[in-house]
C-alpha cells in the first residue's frame, strides 16, 4: 500500500510543489517576525524611537504578508487534499478484488473516514517537516548566545520526544479499538435503517443492539482522545514550565549585561513556537498511528498493484 501511495503522490507533483513553497514562506516569516519585535523593544529601550517606528511598520507589513501566504497555503492544502482524495477513492471503488474480506460497516468507514485520515495526514506532512526543522533553527539561535539555555532546551525536548515515542504503541492500539467499535456501530446502523424502513417487528431488539454498539464506540472514542490529549498537555506543561525558568534566567543575564532586553521577548516568542511545535508533534504521533491503521484497512479491499 505504501508503494501505491508513492505513485499517487508522484501524480500530484504540481500540488506538492505549491504546498512546499507556501509552507516554506510561512515558516520563514514566523521566525523572522519575532526578531523584528525583539529589535524594536531594544531600540525603544535605548531611546531610538524613530528606528522603533520604522521597525513597527516593517513588522506590520511582514505580518500582513504572513497572513496572505497563510491564505495561499490553505488553498494549496485543499488542492493537494482533493487530488489525493480523488485518487484514493478511485482506487477503492475500482480495485475491489478483496471486497469480501470486509463487512459493510468497515467498507463504509474506509470510504468515509479512513480515506479522509490518509489524505489529511499526507496533506499536512510538508508543513510538519518544516516545523520540525524549525526546532533546529531555534536551537541554533539559543546556542549562538547562551549554552545553558541551549542545553536545557535540548534536554527537555529530548525527554518529551521520548514520552511521545513510548506512548505511540498505546495510542495505536486504542485507535484500532475505536475503529473496530465504529465498524460494529455502522453495521447495526444499516440494520436499524433496514428495520425501520421495512417496518419490521424486530425494531426494538435491533435498536437495543445498536445502542449497545453505540455506547461501545463512545467509550472507545473518548478513551482514545482523552489519553492522547492527556499526553500532549503533560508535555506542553513541562515545556511551559521550562520556558518561565529560562525567562527568569534571561532576566538575570540582562541584569549583568550579557544580553539585551529585547532578547527576552525573542526567547519568549521562540519558546511559544517550541510549545506549538510540540503540540503538533503530539498530533503527528497520533496522526501517524491513525494513518498506518487506515492505510492497512484500505489495503484490505484493494489489490496489491495500481496502474502507473
Amino acid at each position: 500500500m505504501f508503494d501505491e501511495t508513492k505513485k499517487i503522490i508522484k501524480r500530484s507533483k504540481k500540488e506538492v510543489t505549491y504546498k512546499i513553497v507556501t509552507s516554506l514562506f510561512i515558516q520563514v516569516l514566523a521566525l523572522i517576525i519575532p526578531v523584528f519585535w525583539s529589535k524594536t523593544i531594544t531600540e525603544v529601550t535605548e531611546g531610538s524611537y524613530k528606528v522603533g517606528y520604522y521597525l513597527v511598520i516593517i513588522t506590520l507589513f511582514l505580518s500582513i504578508f504572513y497572513y496572505y501566504w497563510s491564505y495561499l497555503n490553505q488553498k494549496t492544502w485543499y488542492k493537494f487534499y482533493n487530488k489525493l482524495y480523488t485518487e484514493y477513492t478511485n482506487l477503492t471503488i475500482s480495485e475491489v478484488k478483496k471486497i469480501n474480506e470486509v463487512n459493510l460497516g468497515e467498507y463504509t468507514n474506509i470510504l468515509n473516514n479512513d480515506i479522509d485520515i490518509i489524505c489529511t495526514f499526507l496533506g499536512n506532512v510538508i508543513t510538519r517537516i518544516l516545523q520540525i526543522i524549525e526546532f533546529f533553527v531555534i536551537y541554533a539561535y539559543f546556542l549562538s548566545f547562551n549554552f545553558i539555555i541551549f542545553f536545557v532546551t535540548i534536554i527537555v525536548s529530548l525527554l518529551m520526544v521520548i514520552i511521545y515515542v513510548k506512548s505511540g504503541k498505546i495510542v495505536q492500539e486504542l485507535n484500532l479499538k475505536r475503529k473496530t467499535a465504529l465498524d460494529d456501530k455502522t453495521i447495526m446502523l444499516h440494520k436499524l435503517y433496514t428495520t425501520i424502513t421495512g417496518k419490521k417487528n424486530s425494531i426494538n431488539s435491533v435498536n437495543t443492539l445498536f445502542s449497545k454498539d453505540n455506547k461501545k464506540y463512545i467509550v472507545a472514542n473518548s478513551k482514545y482522545n482523552v489519553i492522547i490529549q492527556g499526553i500532549i498537555y503533560f508535555v506542553l506543561g513541562i515545556v511551559e514550565a521550562t520556558r518561565y525558568g529560562i525567562i527568569i534566567y534571561s532576566i538575570y543575564l540582562v541584569s549583568i549585561g550579557n544580553i539585551e532586553i529585547g532578547t527576552i521577548l525573542l526567547i519568549y516568542s521562540y519558546y511559544a513556537k517550541i510549545i506549538t511545535n510540540f503540540e503538533v508533534l503530539g498530533t503527528i504521533t497520533a496522526d501517524l498511528r491513525s494513518f498506518i491503521v487506515s492505510l492497512k484497512r484500505l489495503n484490505k479491499i484493494t489489490s496489491s498493484n495500481i496502474a502507473n
